[in-house]
Order: C-alpha cells, then structure tokens, then sequence
C-alpha cells in the first residue's frame, strides 16, 4: 500500500516516473503474466495524472504512454510469435520485421483508447467546475468506453481488457451474466478512481478497506455457489489435443498431418456422442482427397459424430473459408461453420490500400467471413462452435446461445505461441464467454490449453500442455438465456451514452 500513497508526490518527473511503474503493473496484472491483485490499484496513478495534467498535449502524451505500455506488458508473448515461430515456418519474412510489426501493432491496438482523451477534452474544460464525484463518474465510464470500442472494427482486439485479470475470481465473475466484462471493468475502474482522487491521508484506509470487501465478497459468493448437476441430457464429448508441429501442419504434404494423428484416431473408441478435433487439422481443404475419406471411414468405426477444422473453398466464388466441419455418424458432412471474426494481416487483410505491404503474413489464404451463426444438432441436443480467437468477442457466443446453443465450444491452432502466458489469456476467455451466457465452454485446442469451464466460470478441467492426449468430458445442457445475452447492445450503448453525459455535466 505503501506504492499507492507514494504516486501523489507533487514533483513532476517523479510523477511520471511513477505512473510508468504503474502502467507496467497493470499488464502485470494480466493472465498469465503476475499478480491479478494489481488490478484494483495500478491504474489510479495514470487516472491521478491524467487529471492532473496541464493541458491538450500532456493528456495526449499520458494517455499513449499509459496504453501503449498496457498492451506491450500484455501482449509481450507476440514478439517471439512475430520474430520467430512464423518467420521460421512460413519464411516470408525475416525476424526483425515480426519485431517492428510488433510495435506498429500495438500501436493500433491503442486506438480505442484514444476516445479518453477525446472525452477528456470535453471535461477538462476552461470553465468545468471539478469534484470528486464527477472525476470518479467522468474517469469510470470514459475508460469503459474505450474498452467497449476495442470490440468493433477490422483491428478489434479485446486482449488487455481490465476485467482479464479476474478470470480465476470466481466471485467477481457472476456479475457477468448480467453486465458482461464491462461491468467487472466498472467494478475495478470505480475501486481505482476513489484510490485515485480521494484525499492523501484517507487513500491506504480506503484501499485496504474496499479491496478487502471485495475480496471477502468473492470468497463468500464462490463458495456458494452451486455444484453444476449433470441433467439425463448430458453429453458425453471427447476431445483431441493433437499438438502436431506446426512446421509439419505447414508443409505441403498433407499426409505428414495425417501421419502425426493417425494412431489417435484408429484407437480411440471411447463411448461418447462426439469427438471434437482442433483448428486447422490440416491446412487445405481435404474434403476431396483420399485423406478426407480415410477420415469418414474412422468416423463409421467411432459411431459418433465429429468436429474437425481445415480451410473450405467455394470454387464457383474463389472465396476460401477458415471452416469448422461437422461430421455425421455416416461420415457425412451434416454441416459447416465458417469463422466470421477473422484476424487481421493473418486470415484476411484490412484497410488494403494502407496495409498492402504487410500481405506477407499471409499464412496460407486471406480468408471471407462466414455470415452464418451456425447451431450444430446432435440428437436433438444443441451446440455451436466457434473458431480461435473468435472467443475474444462476447458477440460470437452470444449469437450462438440466442439461436438456441446449450453448450459452447471452440477449436483453436495455439501450436504458434511458445509461452504459456499466451496459452493462458486466450483460455481465459472461454471463463468469461461461460459465465456470460451460464453454457458450459469446451476448448479444444492444438498444442493446448484445451479443457472445460462450467457455466459459473470454474475451471473443471484441462489437459497437459504441448501433449499428444485425448480426453472425455461429460456436458449439462442448458436453455435459459442471461439478461446480458438478451440486452448486451443495450448495456453497451448506454454506457457509451453515460461517458459522454459525465464528460459534458
């Protein structure tokens, strides 16, 4: 507590000193990275100093310093991503262009942070007459709204996000159901506001007394929360971790793929309604190969249906597709998903006039957005699946759950990502699409982490990472539907409509 009272030192460079200290502990405060107990404190000396500024340009100035080094504390696990594992697989370009690409990308995934400042220009004007009340007010909702921006556009991004730090809170969690993650991010942004602009001598009483609260609450509300019953109408679901190299899943030679999984395949004959396969299995489309028949016939001995990812092309459009694809007992493809939320540079190519240049991370094709929210039927039982990092965006299994899916799931391709921190922000993600929606999430990933959430957002169980290993998970199904699956539009407008109000009042 002693680093709280400290920020408020009136020497300018030490100020800003300081407040880059704090802006690290806050990336610090992310899965994977530290402690998650930095949360409630590291942002209150950038919102201090934000206030405190002498005008237009310094504002500016903080308000990129302090997002900027979010995300880079956040995101570090990408450099090794850029400069290495790709370039090395794909050799399209060389190490130190992934390491400035790195820079430039975090650069854009500030923008949304830049709406602060816009709103902060509004209330720091001339004749603003300023309290505590509205500081607190003005402070919560601007940053609440440039989380919600970061869910929109070609460069969405929603890694960095205060809410992320929680994800293992059971407690704190189930307030999701009704706000989404933006509300856990009012919660954290109103405890760092009072730390932030209450007097000096009251700052270490209130922290410790409100942070102890909170902490408190949590620990009463997780423990009672209910165990999850399995219902007559659950579903027995295996899954594959298959953690094949991505030099192998990238070469030309879709055998060698095949080679990796194959004994997998042939022995497994767990009793289980479906078997679920990662992203990306193969790299091209193999529907009309002799691979893809081998594979049916695997899918008649195994007498389940399956879910197996590779790319699909629409010949008659030329349009290629990242695709999830649905097999029935028979082999046959009963359906398929394909990925609406892509990524930017790697799966399709934003804005092409200003970013041609970077076509180079191209992995294999620039992929179409899939249009369809497509529910999978299995015995009359309900589900969806989505496709990587589309768990990133709440809207996805959100859509999913209100065209009637009773429990989530998700394919990813990690095999990319070296350290675990990496692995371990993209599964928090799952825990807050469960929560959100109370549907049990299922992720099924490459090289990991794959396992299961229930609907309270506690994590049943994973398996090992960067394993060749299978497992089998029984799964409630549920039908009710959240107040935030049916009203997050609503939720999210109005608190956009909020930051602008308390910047003008």
């Amino acid at each position: 507590m002693l680093l709280i009272s400290v920020f408020l030192m009136r020497s300018d460079s030490l100020e800003y000193i300081i407040a880059s200290y704090f802006r690290v502990l806050t990336g610090l405060a992310m899965p994977g990275n530290l402690f998650s107990f930095f949360i409630w404190f590291s942002v209150a000396p950038f919102l201090y100093s934000f206030s405190h500024s002498k005008g237009t340009f310094e504002r500016l100035l903080k308000l990129f310093l302090y997002s900027y080094s979010l995300m880079v504390t956040t995101l570090w696990w990408e450099i090794p991503v850029l400069s290495k594992n790709i370039p090395e697989v794909i050799n399209t370009f060389p190490g130190y262009i992934g390491f400035l690409s790195f820079l430039l990308m975090v650069l854009i995934l500030t923008l949304p942070y830049y709406i602060i400042w816009f709103l902060g220009e509004l209330y720091f004007r001339k004749s603003r007459v300023i309290n505590f009340k509205s500081l607190v007010f003005f402070s919560v909702f601007s940053y609440a709204a440039a989380e919600i921006l970061k869910e929109f556009g070609d460069f969405a991004f929603t890694g960095g996000n205060l809410s992320d730090a929680l994800y293992q809170h059971i407690g704190f969690l189930q307030i999701l159901p009704f706000t989404g993650t933006i509300g856990l991010t009012i919660l954290i942004l109103f405890v760092n506001s009072i730390i932030a602009f209450v007097s000096e001598r009251e700052r270490v009483k209130y922290a410790v007394i409100i942070i102890g609260s909170l902490y408190l609450v949590n620990f009463v509300i997780s423990e009672k929360l209910p165990y999850v019953k399995m219902n007559d109408n659950a579903v027995k679901v295996s899954v594959f971790q298959t953690n094949v190299p991505q030099e192998v899943k990238y070469s030309d030679n879709t055998w060698s793929s095949y080679v990796e999984i194959s004994n997998y395949l042939q022995e497994h004959s767990e009793k289980s309604d479906l078997l679920i396969l990662p992203e990306a299995v193969f790299i091209r489309d193999i529907r009309d190969s002799e691979i893809f028949r081998i594979i049916q016939e695997a899918v008649k001995m195994s007498d389940k249906n399956w879910i197996i990812g590779f790319p699909t092309v629409n010949s008659e459009k030329r349009e290629f597709y990242n695709s999830a694809i649905y097999l029935n007992k028979n082999g046959q493809i009963e359906k398929i998903y394909n990925k609406i939320r892509l990524m930017p540079f790697a799966e399709f190519l934003p804005y092409e006039n200003i970013f041609k240049m970077f076509s180079f991370f191209k992995l294999v094709n620039y992929y179409t957005p899939g249009k369809e929210y497509s529910v999978l039927d299995l015995n009359n039982k309900k589900f969806s699946v989505q496709i990587c990092f589309e768990t990133y965006f709440p809207e996805i299994s959100r859509n999913f759950v209100k065209n009637g899916a009773q429990f989530l799931v998700a394919i990813s391709n990690d095999g990319w990502f070296s350290q675990k921190t990496a692995l371990i922000q993209h599964f928090s993600k799952a825990v807050f699409r469960a929560v959100e929606n109370r549907r049990t999430f299922i992720q099924v990933s490459n090289t990991g982490i794959t396992g299961i959430v229930d609907k309270y957002g506690r994590i049943v169980e994973t398996l090992p990472i960067k394993a060749y290993v299978g497992e089998k998970f029984s799964v409630p199904l549920e039908t009710e539907e959240t107040f935030y699956t049916k009203y997050a539009d609503i939720i999210l407008v109005t608190i956009l409509i909020l930051a602008l109000l308390f910047s003008l009042i």
